[in-house]
C-alpha cells in the first residue's frame, strides 16, 4: 500500500542492536510500486580507533593493540637509513638499501651489484607478509616512503646511471612500469618514484632528472589529502623541494634563494609546507637554521631565520597548524605564522614526529613521548638511530633505524648478525585520554524507538520501479521485482526494472522514456583558463551527444573536474570530456609538446594521438616505450567513455628510408576512424621532410604506412601540414600543404590497402602577387556521395581550377573521381565539417553554414579564434578555440581569467 513503512535491516546476521548497529525504515512509493531504500539502518563499519564507538557491532569499541614487538632482519645496512609508514589497517611498511643476500622472512633476496632497495610489508604484530627488490648493478637507493588516502604505498630514492646509458627501464630496476630518462647528461644525478597498491603490485613509477654530477638525496617526503607528494632532496651544495602529483607529473619545483636549503618539510590541515633548512650568514661564515612556509600552490608565505642554531634540525606539523623543530637538542615550537611559542631543551636531536592526538615523539638514542604542551609523559632509551616514525591507527608506535647490536627494545634483544643492522620497533605509549569506557552500547534495533514493528513475509514478491513518475511503460521503462529478505526485514533490491538512461542520439530508442526519441539540441557556451595562453584545438562528439576537447593551457587550469597544472611555465595539453549540455565529466593532462588529435568510432570509443619523449611516458596511466632518438615521436591510443586506454601503439614514425638512418621526429596531424573500426593517422616528419598516411586494425595493429608527399629535392626541406577524412568505402582523402610555400597544397584520394587512386596538385601563379597572407593549414571533409570539400585561406595566387580567387578564406569542391564542381570565396576557413544533410559549416572568426553548393545559409560574427569543429549526432554545431575576452557566442559572456581562454560553445541556429 502507498505509503506503508516496514523495518529494514541489510547488515550480517546477530549485528542488530549491538554497538551502533539499528534497523531503518523502507516506504511503499506513492504509486505503490515496491519500496523505497532502506534508510536511516546503521550497519557495521570499520572499528575507528580514534573514537570511543562500537563501529563493528562486534561486542567492543577497542582496536586491538598488538603486544610491543622488535624486528632485526640482519640488514647490512650500505645506506644509513631506512623509512616507516602504517597504512589504516595497522600495517607497517619498511623501505631502505642493502647489499648482497637478506631474507626478511619472506624467502631471500640477492641484490644485482651494487646496494639495491627493498620494500617490506608486516602485519600489526610485526609478521612478514611480503618483502620486494628493486635494482640494477649499478648503485640504487630506497630513501623515504609514504602512504596515500588509497592505500597504496610511494617510495622515492636515487638511482645511479652514467652518460652513455640515457634510458633507465624501470622494468630493470624491477618496478614494472614505463622507462624513464636515466639523468641529465652526468653521473649519478637521478631520482625515481613508484607507486604500488597495497598487495605490492605496480601501478606507475618515473624518474626525475637534477643536471649536477653527484645526487640526489631525498631527505624527507609527505603527501597530502589529494595525494600529491612533497619531496625535499639534496643535489651536490643545495636541496630542492619538488611537488608531484598523484600520477607521477611534476606541478612544481623550488630551490632556495641564495644558500637557502629546504632539507625537512611537514604539511598542515590546509596542506601548506612547512620546511626546515639551512642559510649562510656571510658575515660569520657559518650556518643558521631557516623555517619557511609555502603554500599549496609553491608560493612563499613566510621564512624565518633562527640564527641561535646552526643545523635544519626536524619539523612536525599538529592538528593546528602550530609547528615543532627539533634541532641541536632543543625542542622548538612556532604558531601558524611563525612566531616562537616556546623553546626548552630536551635529551632527544634525531626524528620528530606528532600523533593524532598531537603528542610529540621525538627519537635518537631512543624514544620520547611529550603531550602537546611539550611536557614530557613516556620515553625509553635503547643504543640505537631512529630514523624513522609513524603511527598505527590503534595508537601504537612505531620506528626504524640502525643497530650495530644486538639491542633489547624491552621485548628481548633482537636478531643480529654484525655490522650496522636495519630494525623495526613497535611500542604501545598511554594512550591520551583512554578510559576505557563509551562502548557504544546496544541499540533497541528499531531505529532509535521510532521504527515500526511491520515486517514482510519472507521471499514474497512485488513490482517495484524507482524511475521518475510518468515514466514507467514509456520507451523502454519498465517494472522489475523485489523479494523480501529471508528475516523479514524489509524489501531487497529492484530486480530487472529499466530505467530512464542517457539517450543515445544514433538509435531510434527513446532511452530516456520521455516520449521522444531525439537528442535535444541544446546551446551553451563554456570559458576556461589562467591567465596565460589556453586554447582549445580539436573537438569531436560521441553517439550520446557527449564532447571531448583537447587543447594546451599554461599554469592551472579547473575544468569542473579537479584542477590540472602544467609540468613547466610553457604549460601542457589536455583532455577534457563534457557531456551534452556542457557540464565537465572528467579531464586529464597528456605529455604531448603538440596538439592532440581525436576521433570517435562507432562504439564510442575515442582514437587519441599525441608526441611524447624519447624516455617514454605514461598516457593515462599506460607505459609507452621508449626510442633511441633526442626528438619526438607520436603515439595512438583508444580509450573507453571513461578515459581507460583499451590499446596504445608507439613510436608512430615513418618507414626507414633504405640510404639513410632513422630520425624519430614525428607528431600527428590528423585521426579518422572508417566504418569498420580501423584507424587512420596522417602524421608529419622533420628529418624525412613530409607527411606520411599510417592505418591501423581496430585492434591497434599497423597495417600499412606510407608517405603522401613526394620526396624533396636537395636542400629542400619543406615541413608539412595534412589533414584527414574517410568517405563512405573506406577511401582515404588528404590534403597536405608546405609551411614555407603559400599556395601549393595537394588533394590526394588512397583506397583500402593505401594505393593512390588520384592526386590533385594545386600552386600559385607565379605572374600574380600575393594579395595577402595565407596558411598551410588547410581542411577537408567528404560528404554521403564521397564528394570532397576542402577549406583554407589564400594568398591570393591560387587557382583552384576556377581561376584565381582573392586571398582569403576559400573553399574547393571535387566529386568522387576528384574532378573539379567549383570553387569559391567563404565568410571563414580555419576549420570544417559536413552535417548529416550535407551542408557545410565552416569557422574562423565566427560560423557560417554553406548549403552543399556553397551558397551561404547564415553567418554569425564573434570575438574569438575557432580552431575545433565538430557536429553532433543531433546536429548541434559545436566549437573550441581561443578567446581573449568574456565572449558572448549568444547564451551570455563566458568566464574569462585573463590572456587567451579556451572556449567551448555549441549552436543550434
Amino acid at each position: 500500500m502507498p505509503g506503508s513503512i516496514v523495518a529494514c535491516y541489510s547488515g550480517p546476521e546477530g549485528t542488530i542492536g549491538v554497538g551502533h548497529c539499528t534497523a531503518g525504515t523502507q516506504v511503499c512509493r506513492p504509486d505503490g510500486f515496491g519500496y523505497g531504500p532502506c534508510t536511516g539502518e546503521i550497519t557495521p563499519a570499520a572499528e575507528v580507533c580514534a573514537s570511543p564507538q562500537d563501529e563493528s557491532c562486534d561486542g567492543d569499541p577497542h582496536c586491538p593493540r598488538p603486544a610491543a614487538w622488535a624486528r632485526g632482519f640482519g640488514i647490512e645496512a650500505t645506506y644509513i637509513r631506512s623509512s616507516i609508514a602504517v597504512d589504516a589497517m595497522g600495517n607497517h611498511y619498511i623501505l631502505g638499501s642493502f647489499e648482497g643476500t637478506v631474507d626478511l622472512g619472506t624467502g631471500p633476496l640477492t641484490s644485482a651489484g651494487d646496494s639495491d632497495v627493498f620494500l617490506l610489508k608486516l602485519d600489526p604484530s610485526g609478521a612478514p607478509l611480503w618483502s620486494k627488490r628493486f635494482g640494477t648493478p649499478l648503485r640504487e637507493t630506497g630513501d623515504a616512503l609514504a602512504i596515500d588516502g588509497n592505500g597504496n604505498v610511494l617510495i622515492v630514492g636515487s638511482y645511479e646511471a652514467d652518460r652513455y646509458n640515457h634510458f633507465i627501464n624501470s622494468r630493470d630496476l624491477g618496478f614494472g612500469g614505463c622507462a624513464f630518462l636515466a639523468n641529465g647528461g652526468f653521473d649519478n644525478a637521478a631520482m625515481y618514484m613508484a607507486k604500488f597498491d597495497p598487495d605490492g603490485n605496480h601501478i606507475w613509477s618515473g624518474g626525475f632528472s637534477s643536471d649536477v654530477h653527484y645526487g640526489p638525496t631525498v631527505t624527507q617526503m609527505a603527501l597530502d589529502a589529494l595525494n600529491n607528494a612533497y619531496i625535499a632532496f639534496a643535489v651536490e651544495e643545495r636541496t630542492e623541494m619538488v611537488k608531484v602529483d598523484a600520477m607521477g607529473n611534476v606541478v612544481w619545483t623550488r630551490r632556495g634563494p641564495d644558500a637557502h636549503s629546504y632539507r625537512k618539510l611537514a604539511l598542515d590541515g590546509a596542506g601548506n609546507v612547512v620546511t626546515t633548512g639551512t642559510g649562510w650568514d656571510h658575515i660569520n661564515y657559518t650556518s643558521f637554521l631557516v623555517v619557511s612556509k609555502f603554500s599549496p600552490g609553491g608560493d612563499l608565505l613566510w621564512s624565518r631565520p633562527m640564527y641561535d642554531y646552526l643545523s635544519a634540525g626536524n619539523v612536525a606539523v599538529n592538528s593546528a597548524g602550530e609547528i615543532f623543530v627539533l634541532v641541536d637538542n632543543v625542542l622548538i615550537k612556532l604558531d601558524q605564522e611563525g612566531e616562537e611559542v616556546f623553546s626548552h631543551p630536551v635529551h632527544r636531536s634525531g626524528s620528530i614526529a606528532v600523533d593524532p592526538a598531537d603528542n610529540i615523539f621525538l627519537g635518537g638514542g631512543g624514544l620520547t613521548m611529550l603531550d602537546p604542551s611539550g611536557t614530557e609523559r613516556w620515553t625509553l632509551d635503547f643504543a640505537a638511530s631512529v630514523g624513522d616514525i609513524a603511527f598505527s591507527p590503534n595508537g601504537a608506535v612505531a620506528v626504524t633505524g640502525v643497530v650495530s647490536g644486538p639491542v633489547d627494545f624491552g621485548t628481548g634483544p633482537i636478531a643480529y648478525t654484525e655490522g650496522r643492522d636495519i630494525y623495526v620497533a613497535a611500542f604501545n605509549p598511554p594512550a591520551s585520554g583512554d578510559s576505557g569506557e563509551g562502548g557504544g552500547g546496544g541499540s533497541d534495533g528499531g531505529g532509535g524507538g521510532g521504527a515500526p514493528s511491520e515486517t514482510c513475509v519472507p521471499g514474497s514478491v512485488i513490482a517495484c520501479y524507482s524511475g521518475p513518475a510518468g515514466t514507467r511503460g514509456v520507451g523502454p521503462c519498465a517494472a522489475g521485482t523485489q523479494t523480501c529478505r529471508p528475516n523479514g526485514l524489509g524489501f531487497g533490491d529492484c530486480v530487472g526494472e529499466v530505467t530512464p538512461a542517457e539517450d543515445i542520439c544514433s538509435t531510434p530508442e527513446d532511452e530516456d522514456c520521455d516520449g521522444d526519441p531525439h537528442c535535444p539540441m541544446l546551446s551553451w557556451a563554456r570559458g576556461f583558463g589562467s591567465t596565460g595562453a589556453d586554447e582549445g584545438l580539436n573537438i569531436a562528439s560521441d553517439d550520446a551527444g557527449n564532447y571531448y576537447v583537447a587543447g594546451t593551457f599554461t599554469g592551472t587550469v579547473d575544468f569542473g573536474a579537479g584542477p590540472l597544472t602544467g609540468p613547466s611555465p610553457r604549460g601542457g595539453h589536455f583532455l577534457l570530456k563534457l557531456d551534452p549540455s556542457g557540464a565537465p565529466l572528467w579531464s586529464e593532462r597528456l605529455p604531448s609538446d603538440r596538439p592532440l588529435v581525436m576521433a570517435v568510432d562507432g562504439n564510442g570509443d575515442l582514437l587519441l594521438a599525441g608526441t611524447y619523449s624519447p624516455d617514454g611516458a605514461r598516457v593515462l596511466n599506460q607505459c609507452l616505450p621508449p626510442f633511441p632518438a633526442y626528438n619526438t615521436a607520436a603515439f595512438v591510443a583508444k580509450l573507453d567513455r571513461d578515459g581507460n586506454i583499451i590499446w596504445s601503439r608507439a613510436p608512430i614514425v615513418p618507414p626507414k628510408p633504405p640510404d639513410r638512418p632513422l630520425e624519430i621526429y614525428s607528431f600527428p596531424e590528423r585521426i579518422a576512424v572508417d566504418a569498420l573500426g580501423n584507424t587512420y593517422l596522417a602524421f608529419v616528419n622533420i628529418w624525412t621532410d613530409g607527411a606520411y598516411l599510417l592505418k591501423l586494425s581496430p585492434g591497434g595493429d599497423v597495417l600499412w604506412n606510407h608517405q603522401i608527399t613526394p620526396p624533396p629535392a636537395e636542400y629542400d626541406h619543406p615541413l608539412y601540414n595534412a589533414d584527414l577524412a574517410i568517405d563512405s568505402a573506406g577511401n582515404a582523402l588528404t590534403v597536405t600543404a608546405p609551411e614555407s610555400a603559400a599556395g601549393y597544397l595537394t588533394v590526394s584520394k588512397f583506397d583500402p590497402t593505401g594505393a593512390v587512386l588520384w592526386s590533385r596538385p594545386f600552386a600559385p601563379d607565379p605572374s600574380i602577387p600575393p594579395g595577402g597572407a595565407g596558411k598551410a593549414a588547410w581542411s577537408v571533409a567528404v560528404n554521403a556521395a564521397d564528394e570532397v570539400f576542402v577549406a583554407g585561406v589564400t594568398d591570393g595566387t591560387v587557382d583552384l581550377g576556377g581561376g584565381v580567387l582573392p586571398a582569403g578564406p576559400v573553399l574547393l569542391k571535387l566529386d568522387a573521381a576528384g574532378a573539379y564542381v567549383f570553387s569559391d570565396s567563404i565568410p571563414f576557413g580555419d576549420t570544417l565539417a559536413l552535417d548529416a544533410a550535407g551542408n557545410i559549416v565552416v569557422a574562423g572568426s565566427g560560423l557560417a553554414k554553406l548549403d552543399p553548393s556553397g551558397a551561404e545559409l547564415w553567418t554569425l560574427g564573434f570575438d574569438a579564434s575557432a580552431r575545433g569543429i565538430t557536429i553532433s549526432p543531433a546536429g548541434t554545431i559545436a566549437l573550441t578555440g581561443a578567446a581573449s575576452a568574456a565572449v558572448d557566442f549568444g547564451t551570455g559572456p563566458i568566464p574569462h581569467a585573463g590572456g587567451s581562454d579556451i572556449f567551448v560553445a555549441t549552436f543550434n541556429p
